[in-house]
């Protein structure tokens, strides 16, 4: 079929990732009202392609700003599962489209930095989360041994970066998508506003 979507080797959470973005636009006190557009978006063929029953999906998350946060929450999550099993290294492809304008050292620099890292994100995000965790306690005075401080501290140092230079080029990979959301709710803005006329 013509308007059939073609998968992609991160189908399996670039569906999801309107979704995503509908989460963050809807937590923004300058984007909110983008948020619902971005659901449309995930509804319609750059997501999950529903069709004519998109409509119903639409209608009923922007029902009311529970069914929106619900449906944003719910997509963005599914979208951050599908990405944990990738590791960074398996992602520069996703973010290669941020990357191509950069000059090639620069470009290089990324794309080596990123194909450190061959775990799951998902395991990386864990593995720091617990790190966390084992610190803060130990903090508040919890019962750890100098050596799983050390192992806290040592997970901690390893993946800060990592999760900092994602979370740049998540940014960035999300206002890619943004467009999309704002062109979305132009439409209908501009139709409400000629219906009124």
């Amino acid at each position: 079929m013509a308007n059939e979507r073609q998968p992609t080797a991160y189908s399996d959470f670039e569906k999801y990732q309107y979704g995503a973005l509908a989460k963050g636009l809807w937590e923004s006190e300058e984007s909110k009202r983008y948020g619902p557009s971005a659901l449309e978006v995930l509804a319609g063929e750059k997501g999950l392609n529903l069709g004519e029953e998109a409509l119903g999906f639409v209608r009923g998350t922007q029902a009311s700003e529970k069914g929106i946060q619900t449906a944003s929450d719910v997509y963005a999550s599914k979208f951050e599962e599908k990405r944990g099993e990738y590791s960074p290294a398996q992602l520069t492809g996703w973010y290669n489209p941020l990357l191509s304008d950069l000059d090639s050292d620069s470009k290089d620099k990324i794309t080596n930095y990123l194909e450190k890292y061959t775990e799951p994100l998902k395991v990386i995000r864990e593995d720091y989360a617990d790190a966390l965790n084992t610190l803060d306690k130990k903090a508040k005075k919890g019962k750890f041994s100098q050596e799983e401080i050390n192992k806290a501290q040592d997970t901690k140092k390893k993946y800060e970066e990592i999760l900092g230079v994602l979370s740049v080029l998540d940014n960035y990979k999300f206002e890619t998508l943004r467009p999309e959301a704002v062109n979305t709710a132009r439409k209908q803005d501009l139709k409400d506003l000629a219906s009124k006329l």
